[in-house]
């Protein structure tokens, strides 16, 4: 089939400078078309897509809204959706023709050339590609004649059309210059299509490319599309391939998110506006990384980011804590072995030891540690120092993935070149410090120490190693882009994400891992575990109602963990109540000796193993309501958390809390 074109002006590959255009369709943010315009030209993007529903409920006519975009230096680059064009019903097909029409008007006004049309869903739709394509011609031809353009776009859940590969043999066999296919990366792998035979398709086709990441779930389709798609970064799905793919097609269209998702339409417009255009910068890196493997790697100029430095791993720890809760919090210090060794000259911040392993205890009221809205009697992990010879290579990247950094000199090196320490926000309560070499001894020159016990830290033998990962809470509403920041700037890797049932409930868990650049995190490396409450905010996730167990953790890692146990002991520590049942248990699963049972029994340890390895661990008690610490041996290559004893975890730590009330 061949289109005429005879009456079509203005049409043609459009042509873009050698770089990504950015784009974000509306639905993706909060808030009224009004309120998301400017979120979306503050955090950089260069156009947006229309969704239609928003422009029907906005106050905004077609010229203003024109005007507006250009106001803000933002092109409208897509109408859509366009819904059922295709009928067997020649008269409802009529009808949806003058719908089109309509559109068509409207689009003219708008200034935008590029319309969406979805295969439908409808028990109606054609399901002969031949009639099919001749009423996508018809429509393609009306919308030439007016300069416009249609891209026809897979539906995952199309009645007839719901592959990529089948749109493109419509678009195809009407060969006309109007009428192009457009990709959506949800509708692609959600199906566990194969984007390779994307290169099949001539770049000029590809009319458009929306783009959207998801977690793995067990859902129909539908549901999963509506209700849980993601910014690039935040979800499981192979972007980075699906990128490259798009590329050696040659596409040279905008680049665009178009993500349905319930807590992002709930969210701050402009804080996900700002981690939706982070997204698309670190889905570019990722795409360059694919394509630096094809030896003739074609396509649009890719965003790079300068490369992450080398780290030595986790060196010091921040807890925030209110005068109420300090005595509490040194009692457990003193059992894991940390020694008080000073105290800082102007604020109530405390120094404590343990081997190479630096913590301090900030417990000025009003700390500015904690964030807004959490009780300052509650003990937060505030503050992950991370050690670099190049602090100042983290902030340029940090910058250039366009995340806030504050740049911070410490007391001795006023003079020096370079910033000491780079700080992050990695959530509404905790900062990652990159520290310089020469940092700890400027910070330290503002404590006043205590020579006995420093001798005494000096002489003791640590139990730890180091730290082996962190958990923090995170709430639901900022879970995504505390995700998106790990992986984006220190480039984590995700595991997969786990469901932990305790006696309250539920907790949404995420491991990932920073391996980092130079090899140092190969033998040491960061560990950060998220934790989610559903239905946290921000400013509550780190009070649970009612009171479940701890879900912040400091996790050590050492290498004879009953000698650690032993150690702890005779500084007072007294293990969680674990039940006789989990050991029970425990021999029932794994081919564990009596003696070895009987030995975790009476120390508290849980255990797990896979065919990597083994890992023991033990816990203890909380403080306050969330924060605890753990020590865990890892044995071989064993690479979990024992997430499996979580819930027996979380019950022992409620019956001590409840033995130490009743106390």
């Amino acid at each position: 089939m061949n289109g005429t074109g005879a009456h079509i002006t203005q049409l043609g590959p459009r042509r873009t400078t050698g770089r990504v255009r950015t784009s974000v369709a509306t639905v993706s943010l909060s808030g009224s078309l009004e309120e998301k315009l400017p979120a979306i030209a503050a955090a950089g993007f260069d156009g947006f897509e229309i969704f239609e529903p928003d422009f029907v409920s906005s106050t905004l006519a077609p010229a203003q809204l024109r005007q507006r975009a250009a106001d803000l230096g933002l092109s409208i680059d897509l109408y859509q959706p366009f819904r059922d064009l295709d009928s067997a019903d020649e008269q409802q097909f009529q009808r949806n023709l003058d719908r089109a029409e309509r559109k068509f008007d409207l689009m003219q006004t708008l200034g935008c050339d590029t319309m969406l049309v979805c295969s439908s869903p409808l028990p109606s739709a054609v399901h002969d590609d031949a009639r099919l394509a001749e009423q996508l011609a018809t429509l393609a031809e009306r919308a030439g004649q007016r300069g416009l353009r249609i891209a026809y776009e897979a539906l995952a859940w199309g009645a007839h059309v719901n592959t990529y590969r089948h749109a493109w043999r419509i678009v195809e066999y009407v060969d006309h210059p109007a009428l192009g296919t457009c990709l959506d990366s949800f509708h692609i792998l959600s199906r566990g299509d194969d984007p390779s035979g994307i290169r099949e398709i001539p770049g000029d086709k590809i009319f458009f490319l929306q783009l959207a990441d998801a977690p793995g779930l067990s859902l129909d389709v539908l549901s999963w599309s509506r209700h849980h798609r993601n910014f690039p970064g935040q979800g499981n799905f192979d972007l980075a391939a699906f990128g490259a793919h798009v590329q050696a097609a040659g596409y040279t269209g905008p680049w665009s998110l178009e993500v349905f998702n319930d807590v992002f339409r709930q969210s701050a417009t402009g804080r996900t506006a700002a981690d939706a255009y982070r997204s698309l910068l670190h889905l570019q890196e990722e795409v360059a990384r694919v394509q630096a493997a094809e030896p003739q790697a074609r396509g649009l100029e890719l965003f790079e980011p300068p490369p992450p430095a080398p780290i030595e791993g986790v060196v010091s720890l921040r807890l925030a804590a209110g005068p109420g809760m300090a005595d509490e919090l040194q009692t457990v210090l003193k059992h894991t072995g940390f020694h008080l060794l000073g105290r800082h000259r102007d604020h109530d911040l405390q120094l404590w030891r343990h081997g190479p392993l630096t913590l301090a205890v900030d417990a000025t009221p009003g700390t500015v540690w904690t964030a807004p809205g959490i009780p300052a009697d509650l003990p937060v992990l505030s503050q992950i120092g991370i050690r670099s010879d190049d602090p100042e290579a983290w902030a340029r990247r940090a910058r250039a993935l366009a995340v806030p950094t504050r740049e911070v000199r410490l007391p001795g090196a006023e003079d020096g070149p370079e910033s000491d320490v780079v700080r992050l926000e990695i959530t509404d309560a905790t900062w990652v410090d990159i520290r310089g070499p020469g940092s700890a001894a400027g910070w330290l020159s503002a404590f006043d120490t205590y020579p006995r016990y420093e001798q005494q830290w000096r002489r003791e033998r640590p139990q730890f190693t180091g730290v082996d990962h962190i958990a923090l809470a995170v709430p639901a509403d900022s879970w995504d882009g505390t995700m998106l920041l790990l992986r984006s700037v220190f480039g984590m890797q995700p595991h997969e994400g786990v469901d932990v049932a305790d006696a309250m409930g539920l907790i949404r868990t995420q491991a990932l891992t920073w391996t980092g650049p130079g090899g140092a995190a190969a033998e040491h490396p960061v560990r950060i575990l998220l934790n989610m409450v559903p239905g946290s905010i921000s400013g509550t996730a780190h009070l649970p109602a009612p009171r479940r167990g701890g879900i912040s953790h400091i996790a050590f890692s050492c290498t004879d963990i009953f000698a650690t146990v032993a150690d702890f002991r005779a500084r007072g520590y007294v293990p969680l109540p674990i039940p006789g049942n989990y050991y029970e248990d425990l021999g029932a699963r794994f081919p564990l000796t009596p003696e070895l049972l009987d030995r975790m029994r009476s120390a508290g340890i849980l255990y797990d193993a896979n065919a990597d390895g083994e890992f023991f661990h033990f816990f203890t008690r909380t403080v306050g309501a969330d924060l605890f610490f753990e020590v865990v041996q890892r044995i071989g290559g064993y690479q979990g958390y024992g997430e499996n004893n979580a819930a027996v975890r979380l019950a022992a730590q409620m019956t001590a809390d409840a033995l130490r009330a009743a106390s």
